[in-house]
């Protein structure tokens, strides 16, 4: 097999793992194959995705990646959650990030960072700062041909704020 068919045969196998639920409720967000043996697959899930789910996923692949004889049992094979350094690609992804800031890239150049609100059939309703000065926040709605590339930005001061605020009401109730 010429390097690239085979490549594209791996991908197959795999897709096919997720496809027919050998996988669980899990989702490829990414696969990529370089050197024609190294395999990294980025899952994804509606809950999520934890280290024990991972080791599942991880298995069932190399059953059937020990199989194929493209390979000859030599490959390295990595299983990992998207992360935050990866865009949104798919609508399940979206979903999961309701009330979450985003940023996004759009198709004619320009961004636009906002609160995820909700996730329509075409695009996402975004809550985007009011261009006025004090205005309250306004919704915008984006269709997903208008989207280049998304990322959930991580807010570690909004947590410990929120965290502080949740002791304030506790201490106040007593």
């Amino acid at each position: 097999m010429a390097p690239g068919t085979a490549e594209t045969h791996i991908e197959t196998l795999i897709q096919s793992a997720f496809n027919e639920g050998r996988c669980g409720d899990f989702y490829i967000v990414d696969l990529v194959i370089s050197g024609g043996s190294q395999i990294a697959v980025y899952v994804d899930g509606d809950e999520g995705l934890n280290l024990e789910q991972c080791k599942r996923i991880s298995r069932t692949l190399e059953s059937i990646l020990d199989e194929e004889p493209s390979l000859g049992g030599r490959y390295a094979l990595e299983i990992s959650s998207p992360g935050v350094t990866r865009p949104l690609k798919f609508l399940r992804q979206y979903r999961k990030h309701i009330g979450r800031l985003l940023d996004i890239k759009l198709t004619d150049g320009n961004k636009t960072e906002g609160v995820l609100k909700e996730c329509l059939p075409n695009g996402i309703l975004v809550e985007v700062p009011s261009k006025e000065h004090k205005a309250d926040p306004v919704e915008k709605e984006i269709p997903f041909e208008e989207i280049k590339e998304t990322m959930v930005q991580v807010q570690f001061g909004k947590i410990k704020k929120e965290k502080r605020e949740k002791k304030t009401k506790k201490k106040k109730k007593k």
